[in-house]
């Protein structure tokens, strides 16, 4: 079997899917964030400090650790699609930060970026398709940032994205039923940039670039079931985006902050153009994302308190973007994403440990060529220190 049979096929059924959800289309959901303070924050985390907690939105950020970090996160995803409910549950987030001089830090950080698991069917007139996905993308990060001085703060990351894929795709009619399966891995590289600055003793300004160096590759192989026939392939994902997030925090008192972050993603128009197995469906292409959030945080009154409820704090938001695919014959009615994001974390007393919690309620699609979505994202996160492994004198 030659791949170009199966791209054929592929071209042919693709329009079957125009009423497919949307994390089916594309790359899939592309995770802006994976821990539940920039959930809960939005983009303008990148403008945020806190030398009490490990902070990884901005490596700027790095050069403000005291302490030695780690830390984990668990999301889960719940979408509602006429009536039918899906849910998603893995791991996001998995990090360490420590301290390397007085104003020297680094990371190493694991994070989700896209997951390509889903189950699609749909019948036509000319027979019935079946497809199943599964794998996802991952970011294994190196970030290091450093104080230039105290008003300005600088910081770098590379970033080593690797995952896979393995779809499955059966077709069944009056005269042929086949199945073929795609499988392989995914690489690439990029470097994020990024810079906090102090805009007098109450605001700090924010930004980061993450731009990719090498673009994802797929290097995989397609095969006819039932049969030894196999052929391999590569397809660089040429789309992938390059992504600027502009932060900015203003500090009203010792506990209360407000915040405010604008990200902008940027496709390549022309990305899916030669794609096969990352192919659009006939009729959809990419747009530029903006997305904008507003949000207040309130830290913890005591941190060393008896009291829990004092030892806990809050943050609170609204979110609004579009998403980076949008039908052709619809442009002027781009598919939105409206959600209200919240965040509870709480330390303990010992300040050995810091728990955090975010829930992102939200709406999108609902236009001419996608069913509404309803979805809810929960995130479940730790972080400890190095005050664990350190020895208490007694007198």
């Amino acid at each position: 079997m030659k791949m170009t049979r199966l791209c054929f096929v592929l071209f042919l059924i693709s329009g079957l899917y125009g009423q497919s959800a949307l994390y089916r289309l594309g790359y899939g959901d592309l995770y802006p964030t994976t821990d539940p303070l920039g959930s809960s924050l939005g983009a303008g985390v990148v403008a945020y400090e806190d030398s009490t907690r490990a902070l990884y939105h901005n490596p700027a950020s790095l050069s403000r650790q005291k302490r030695v970090f780690f830390g984990a996160a668990l999301g889960s995803d719940f979408r509602e699609i006429n009536g039918s409910v899906i849910n998603n549950t893995r791991i996001e987030h998995v990090a360490y930060a420590a301290p390397i001089g007085s104003n020297l830090g680094v990371s190493l950080s694991l994070n989700a970026v896209s997951d390509f698991e889903s189950e699609h069917g749909n019948t036509s007139p000319y027979g019935n398709l079946e497809e199943r996905s599964s794998g996802g993308l991952w970011d294994y990060a190196f970030g290091l940032g450093y104080e230039l001085n105290p008003g300005l703060k600088l910081g770098v990351k590379l970033h080593f994205l690797h995952g896979f894929l393995r779809r499955q795709i059966s077709i069944s009619s009056d005269e042929v039923s086949e199945m073929y399966l795609i499988k392989g891995n995914i690489n690439g590289q990029g470097l994020e940039v990024g810079g906090i600055a102090n805009l007098g003793n109450k605001v700090k300004l924010g930004v980061t670039a993450d731009i990719p160096m090498t673009r994802p590759l797929f290097g995989g192989s397609d095969s006819l079931g039932g049969t030894s026939q196999s052929t391999s392939f590569d397809e660089e994902l040429a789309a992938w985006p390059t992504t600027v997030k502009l932060g900015l925090v203003y500090k009203q008192s010792r506990r209360t902050s407000f915040l405010a972050g604008l990200s902008q993603q940027i496709f390549p128009s022309d990305g899916f153009d030669n794609a096969a197995v990352f192919a659009l469906p006939a009729g959809w292409e990419t747009v530029p994302v903006a997305s904008f959030q507003v949000s207040m945080l309130r830290l913890p009154a005591d941190r060393g308190s008896r009291n829990w409820l004092r030892r806990t704090g809050w943050q609170v938001g609204g979110s609004v973007k579009n998403y980076y695919l949008t039908y052709v014959s619809d442009k002027s009615n781009y598919v939105f994403e409206y959600a209200l994001i919240s965040g509870l974390n709480l330390g303990l007393r010992n300040g050995k440990s810091l728990f955090d919690i975010s829930g992102e309620f939200g709406l999108r699609g609902g236009d001419v060529s996608l069913p509404e979505e309803t979805y809810a994202r929960l995130k479940l996160g730790i972080q400890v220190n190095d005050v664990w492994f350190k020895k208490v004198k007694r007198r």
